[in-house]
């Protein structure tokens, strides 16, 4: 009866504030089925639902933090103030003490993604259960739409579930190791986990229908000229903040690189590099006044599937940013002017242009003191800066990183990553390097490249990296890589 109860809470707080059903939504008769046909009686109605599982992925517990920048990049050691003790948060959570529940509640947090995610997905398989039934209410271009969106959610986030919940894959070594429930009913029995191979097979056979579902109308994501587009439709507005058919490859070639499969990897990643909806950000177009509407430091340009966090400056506010005249306050995610030379190897000549270090023209980069410095990606002190309200899920440099990785030869590899460098106005490598010497050039690439992004840390699981730069947690073994369940998972599988 628990997960009844929590299910119908989790779909009445859903359709969107200030969209006309929701009101309705929230104050008709409880029964659930009275609702659910209400809901699902008009395209608006559909679209309001598809809405509520992107606003439950821009959540502090998905990817508008614990997935961003909060807790995933404490996770891989990008912040200063957990280094000298246990005594907050951020100090347990860097030694991956997940069940510590003092100073602070880890659990907490863990458990709030888990239900997070699931519950996005819970309301996606709503959707699914409908739109067939109810295709009369829909057009064409809004069935592909709204089916082959709801599709990709469910395939990415139970993906991204099986990332931090199950052990690292390690090519198939773990293949057979029972993982997490993967759920495509909306249904209130409990689910049994499954393999993570099967897990890896229900992604894919998701990924692969949106896929299918969504190509049949390629005008809708003309990525390149839909920036800021305004329309009477919200289906097809503002594509990169949807799961659209672009980035549906770019979660292919994520997925097939995690499965070692290797050869599809790159061919994914190739089909949105080629694409030409895409393109790297010109050092003259980045504007690192976040007080500036032309400010854009997560590059949107380059996104190929980013969250829309309407409330972003508020934690900004409150975690990137000093919060006294010394900073570095309890609550604070920093950095030190001594681990970002470091990081973009300043000392190496010809690496003063890279355009993300601290010191670069648009600095992005804030500096309270050396031993005190915030990340300005997030920061919205524009109302009208829609950019900056931005939190990319899935972005260029990586599909060029996948290809570097993929790539059958060592020395397209290279060429590949020489690409994400010149945007970055770094000096191209010498393509005749080893594979080890490519390994070790696109782990500097994913520390510079994702700050604030979360990345990092699946990059480390992913490569099952024993020595993380900068870690108090080392050296690494597969307990400190896997998040518990939460003690409540009876709720999602047995």
């Amino acid at each position: 009866m628990r997960l009844r109860q929590f299910i119908i809470i989790t779909l009445a707080s859903l359709a969107l504030p200030g969209l006309s059903s929701c009101k309705k939504w929230l104050d008709v008769n409880p029964r659930t089925q009275i609702r659910e046909e209400e809901q699902f009686s008009s395209q608006q109605g559909f679209t309001e639902a598809l809405f509520g599982v992107y606003q439950l992925l821009a959540d502090t517990g998905s990817y508008g933090k614990n997935l961003s920048y909060s807790f995933l990049d404490v996770l891989a050691q990008r912040y200063e103030n957990k280094s000298s003790s246990t005594n907050n948060v951020y100090g347990q959570i860097a030694r991956y003490n997940y069940l510590a529940t003092l100073p602070t509640n880890v659990p907490a947090i863990t458990e709030s993604i888990w239900r997070t995610q699931y519950r996005a997905i819970a309301q996606a398989n709503l959707i699914l259960k409908n739109v067939d039934g109810k295709k009369s209410v829909l057009t064409e271009q809004a069935y592909a739409i709204i089916k082959g969106e709801a599709l990709a959610i469910r395939g990415m986030l139970h993906f991204d579930l099986l990332r931090m919940y199950a052990p690292a894959y390690l090519e198939g070594a773990n293949a057979q190791v029972p993982a997490i429930p993967y759920l495509e009913d909306f249904t209130v029995e409990p689910q049994a986990k499954l393999t993570m191979n099967a897990v890896l097979d229900k992604c894919i056979a998701d990924l692969k229908a949106a896929d299918e579902i969504l190509s049949v109308y390629p005008e809708i994501d003309q990525i390149a000229t839909n920036q800021g587009a305004t329309s009477l439709e919200l289906l097809t507005m503002y594509r990169q903040n949807h799961l659209n058919s672009w980035a549906v490859k770019g979660l292919l070639a994520r997925l097939y690189l995690y499965r070692n499969e290797k050869a599809l990897a790159l061919e994914y990643a190739k089909k949105v590099i080629d694409s030409g909806k895409f393109r790297f950000i010109l050092s003259t177009e980045i504007n690192a006044d976040a007080t500036n509407v032309a400010s854009d430091l997560t590059f949107s340009r380059e996104h190929i599937f980013s969250v829309n966090v309407s409330n972003l400056k508020v934690y900004a506010d409150i975690f990137l940013k000093n919060t006294s005249t010394t900073g570095g306050e309890a609550a604070d995610l920093f950095t030190t002017l001594t681990k970002l030379n470091n990081m973009y190897e300043s000392s190496v000549p010809g690496y003063g242009t890279d355009v993300r270090r601290f010191d670069a023209p648009q600095n992005m980069w804030f500096r309270l003191n050396d031993g005190v410095i915030y990340s300005k990606k997030y920061y919205s002190d524009n109302v009208n800066n829609v950019k900056q309200r931005l939190i990319p899920v899935l972005r260029l440099p990586e599909m060029y990183y996948i290809a570097a990785e993929a790539a059958p030869a060592t020395a397209d590899g290279y060429t590949y990553l020489n690409e994400v460098r010149k945007a970055r106005l770094l000096p191209e490598l010498a393509t005749t390097g080893t594979a080890d010497q490519l390994n070790a050039e696109l782990l500097k690439e994913y520390r510079k490249e994702f700050v604030g992004e979360g990345q990092l840390w699946f990059y480390y699981k992913r490569r099952n990296t024993v020595t993380i730069p900068d870690g108090v947690g080392n050296p690494m073994n597969p307990t400190k890589y896997v998040f518990p369940l939460p003690n409540a998972e009876i709720e999602f599988g047995k």
